[in-house]
């Protein structure tokens, strides 16, 4: 995969990554970094996890080109949710795909500082929706709406005032996927979302759409799709990264380890023996527990500057909540994508010192 602008990228040779800014010749891109720090670096030494949007329309593989022929396009807008109200009952369709968003509209686009913003749910696809939309309140949820999207429809929740978006907006989402007919099963979804009011306030941030006759801004919450995609661009990458390693290169000398770095493995089967029969929820509070108490005995100890905690990759909630305990609990404290070469997606390094 090319390194262009717009791109999500890591380091091959060193911790953490960020997206590409600029193309400044031939071998160097220039990298702002997800703390904020703009750095030149060699392309040859860059890892594309995430293309540029552009990228990603024009990747879609063939077979999916071929099959949607202009009269099969998707319909400019879904209809709108009226199921349960009208009691309807209907026999789904085939198909295993999954497409959920959230959307939202404004209704002043040329003055969003000072417009409304309709909040709505998306279903793009043959599978119904179960969910709960819930405001996240201290550590306690408050339920904003709950019912069932059917197939192919958007359903309107909620319609934001300014001064509701004028803060930061902390979402839960929960979703559960079925059919009245025999179906494929994907896991439930438990998504925390957290909107940050200056994204609603960027004109750009609001694009074009098959779903709505206006601009919006929409949070794809699941896509069997994109996740086919993104899964196959980046494995092609990991393999090209490999492939240029493997290229003969000069000797250097071997790399002394890091007394100042400590490791710590969050997987549960290295955390405890017996652990099968722990539901998901136990899991999570048993490798929060151990990242805390590493983390408080990596503070209080004069040898360990940094700690890598290798979490995996997995659905992505362990990472999401250290680095919520992180934010929160230890605002002081730096921390970042742990060295791809070394972890590759798994780990994340915290600065102590």
């Amino acid at each position: 995969m090319n390194v262009t602008v717009g791109c999500k990228v890591r380091f091959l040779n060193d911790v953490g990554g960020g997206e590409v800014i600029r193309i400044i010749d031939k071998r160097t891109a220039l990298v702002k970094t997800y703390d904020g720090f703009e750095m030149p670096a060699l392309i040859s030494e860059l890892v594309v996890v995430e293309p540029a949007a552009d990228q990603l329309l024009q990747s879609k593989p063939a077979q999916e080109k071929e099959t949607s022929a202009p009269t099969q396009k998707k319909k400019a807008k879904l209809n709108e949710s009226r199921d349960i109200e009208k009691g309807v009952e209907s026999t789904d369709s085939l198909g295993d795909e999954i497409s959920f968003d959230i959307a939202f509209v404004p209704s002043n686009p040329n003055a969003l500082q000072q417009s409304n913003f309709d909040l709505f749910l998306v279903n793009d696809s043959s599978y119904r929706i179960f969910f709960v939309l819930s405001k996240v309140v201290d550590e306690s949820l408050s339920p904003i709406s709950s019912g069932t999207l059917q197939p192919n429809t958007k359903i309107l929740v909620k319609r934001l005032a300014p001064d509701e978006v004028s803060q930061l907006i902390s979402l839960n989402l929960q979703a559960i996927y079925y059919k009245n007919i025999p179906f494929k099963p994907f896991q439930p979804e438990y998504y925390d979302i957290e909107i940050d009011p200056i994204k609603l306030y960027k004109k750009g941030n609001f694009l074009p759409n098959d779903f709505f006759d206006s601009n919006a801004y929409i949070i794809s919450i699941a896509s069997t799709k994109r996740e086919l995609l993104i899964r196959h661009l980046t494995d092609k990458a990991i393999s090209e990264a490999i492939k240029q390693k493997e290229k003969p290169t000069p000797a250097k000398e071997a790399r002394k380890p890091d007394s100042e770095i400590e490791e710590v493995d969050l997987h549960i089967h290295e955390l405890i023996d017996d652990w099968k029969d722990l539901t998901p929820g136990e899991i999570l509070k048993i490798q929060l527990a151990r990242f805390e108490t590493a983390l408080e005995g990596g503070l209080k100890s004069s040898t360990s500057k940094r700690i890598v905690f290798i979490h995996g990759v997995g659905n992505g909630k362990l990472k999401y909540e250290i680095t919520k305990l992180l934010s929160s609990k230890y605002p002081k404290l730096r921390y970042q994508d742990a060295s791809f070469k070394e972890y590759g997606f798994g780990a994340t390094m915290v600065f102590l010192k």
